[in-house]
């Protein structure tokens, strides 16, 4: 038995599969590809296949991570080829291999987030003392959060009218910052629904390496 960590993008088309239509996808593949995947014993047998940080709907991502487990020896090289012959539009191989951190030590994640505005209104809300939004708590419920804090170092730049803002925000399990709650405070603070899109460009352990 040999556990694996897939390194992959999702970009274009791809971004518009939801989480649970990646898992299926990717099991998909697996089976096209001829993939000897582990199987859960039991009545209802599923793959094992985990994902360290799901993306949101709509978000695309240079470097996500997928771990799965197989039956049989297979290298890193092999596993690519195998998979790229048998991806989707959108989504592909980058890398395999052993996994070097945990799960529990992914802590942040890059992002560029585009929006359609000047970079003055975006430099205006980042100048503020506080950025309050409305967060959706793991109960269901909402709560109010400064996310000043996570913003502080943020890089902004104006791109043919639009503002790219980079930015690195927490995304462990003890914390989580998406980075559409920025777009939230920007349309509340000015009253305009401002398009925008979101590329996460890696995932990050606490002490800023990469998650690998």
């Amino acid at each position: 038995m040999q556990n694996v960590r897939v390194i992959f993008s999702k970009t274009g088309r791809a971004k518009y599969i939801s989480h649970l239509d990646l898992a299926r996808t990717m099991t998909r593949v697996m089976r096209r590809a001829a993939i000897p995947l582990w199987y859960t014993e039991g009545f209802n047998r599923h793959p094992y296949l985990t994902f360290a940080a799901p993306l949101s709907l709509g978000y695309e991502g240079l470097q996500e991570t997928m771990d799965l487990r197989l039956q049989e020896e297979m290298s890193g090289e092999e596993l690519v080829q195998r998979l790229n012959e048998a991806m989707p539009e959108g989504l592909s191989a980058l890398s395999a291999g052993p996994a070097v951190a945990k799960a529990g030590e992914l802590a942040l994640a890059d992002y560029r987030l585009t929006i359609h505005c000047p970079a003055q209104t975006v430099q205006a809300l980042l100048a503020q003392t506080e950025i309050p939004v409305e967060k959706r708590t793991k109960k269901k419920t909402t709560k109010t959060i400064d996310i000043k804090p996570a913003f502080a170092n943020a890089g902004v730049k104006e791109q043919e009218g639009k503002t790219v803002l980079s930015v690195t925000l927490p995304c462990g399990s003890n914390e989580t910052i998406n980075p559409s709650l920025f777009v939230s405070a920007l349309r509340t603070a000015t009253g305009e629904a401002y398009g925008y899109s979101v590329l996460r460009l890696a995932l990050r352990k606490a002490d800023g390496s990469l998650f690998r």
